[in-house]
């Protein structure tokens, strides 16, 4: 078992070391040709390069307190003496475990988060004060707990109910928790945190005709923009697509009308929200999502048999809570092997979204101004090497989508000139 630990622990190191010390001196170049200064490239390295430390000691983190409970006896220690508590019975001895690992996990995160914030306010990049980020904190944080609960309580139903196809019953009850959240979280979930109001009923409703006009171009059911209070947490400018069914939208953070991005960059924005919209990409995730977890499921259901009777596990059963610290770790593990291919998903999709809005918009020149601003504004890491493309990265890299729309606009100015 030490030798699994090890392992494990020298590869996150190789990947921490290889992702935050090993330049790419291409990029730099790539980023100057794209119409970035120096003085933009070092920014975005510098702040990626400090925020990295951050991320791998949450993961060093999570990895340790998984690793702790999963791959020595705490775990069954900890279970017996849960189910010993709870009278023999599984669910509740299983949240208990997951409640217990989830208040080790808050206590020694808490310095990290503490540390990260001072960070943000030291580069200008968050706005709450300790309390308003400690309340928002504990809002993420309950919300957490409860979908949690919901999900090891469904689970663990599962295994108990259904000890030979449970995989694919829990695959296709992942499925419609995640058609829920996705429904669920414009209209109950993102409240909690901000406030969204009709682009028609703020300062800038000046922007809604030609809003309309590009919603009636594209042909989508859009029944309103919204605008959220972004500039309440913090500086960065964004807009995206969200919902499922009846509560699909399009949010626009207010940030983009206070920093005074003109009516074609904020068509070019919402063009690629359309983009996404008229896709259906939200739609394809979610399925590709079922499919992923129809493995997953089927590939820990070998596992945890496997891990009945053996040390360090030593389960009854695969409905034993003592299982639930193993199927952590597993799925920690699994969404590393995961994340490329999810990633390069992703990116896939934001290319299709910022075709479609090269061609509803129209507007090249725009379109390459808003990736231009939107990387300053918000201090983003234009000159990024291609591994951390390749693992971390949901879009494509700034200079990549300006050089497909200085193509674009080439190609169309061609097909003009033959006509």
């Amino acid at each position: 078992m030490k030798t699994i630990v090890s392992t494990i622990a020298a590869l996150f190191l190789v990947l921490f070391i290889l992702t935050t010390f090993v330049p790419y001196p291409p990029a730099r170049s790539a980023a100057l040709n794209a119409g970035f200064t120096d003085a933009d490239i070092d920014t975005g390295l510098q702040l990626a390069y400090e925020r990295r430390f951050f991320a791998w000691a949450t993961i060093a983190l999570e990895l340790g307190i998984l690793c702790a409970f999963a791959l020595s006896g705490l775990g069954r220690r900890w279970a017996d003496r849960l189910l010993e508590w709870t009278g023999e019975r599984r669910i509740p001895a299983a949240l208990g475990m997951g409640l217990t690992i989830a208040v080790v996990h808050e206590i020694l995160w808490l310095p990290i988060g503490i540390a990260r914030l001072n960070h943000a306010w030291a580069w200008d990049t968050y706005n709450l004060d300790f309390v308003g980020w400690l309340i928002d904190h504990a809002k993420s944080s309950a919300l957490s707990l409860v979908m949690g609960a919901i999900a090891v309580t469904g689970l663990y139903t599962v295994l108990i109910k259904f000890p030979r196809t449970w995989w694919l019953v829990a695959a296709v009850g992942a499925s419609v928790l995640g058609v829920a959240a996705a429904f669920l979280a414009p209209i109950l979930i993102n409240p909690l945190f901000n406030t969204f109001t009709p682009l028609g009923d703020t300062p800038w409703r000046d922007h809604e005709p030609r809003v309309q006009a590009l919603i009636a171009k594209a042909q989508i059911p859009v029944q309103e923009i919204l605008v959220v209070d972004g500039s309440r947490q913090s500086n960065h400018s964004n807009a995206y697509f969200t919902g499922f069914g009846a509560t699909r939208r399009i949010v626009l953070y207010d940030t983009l009308f206070k920093r005074q991005y003109t009516p074609d960059e904020i068509e070019s924005i919402l063009a690629h929200e359309i983009g996404h919209w008229r896709e259906d990409h939200i739609n394809k995730g979610l399925l590709l999502g079922t499919l992923a977890a129809i493995a997953g499921f089927f590939l820990l259901d070998r596992i945890l048999r496997f891990a009945i009777g053996r040390a360090p596990w030593r389960l009854k059963s695969i409905a034993d809570p003592a299982s639930l610290p193993l199927i952590l770790l597993l799925m920690f593990l699994g969404s590393w092997v995961v994340q490329p291919v999810a990633n390069a998903v992703s990116r896939h999709f934001e290319r299709q979204a910022d075709e479609v809005s090269l061609e509803l918009a129209g507007q090249p020149k725009a379109f390459i101004d808003t990736e231009l601003k939107l990387a300053r504004d918000n201090k983003g890491n234009v000159a990024p090497t291609p591994w951390n493309v390749w693992l971390f990265a949901t879009h494509p890299p700034t200079v990549e989508r300006i050089r497909m729309a200085r193509e674009w606009e080439k190609s169309t100015k061609g097909t003009k000139d033959t006509k």
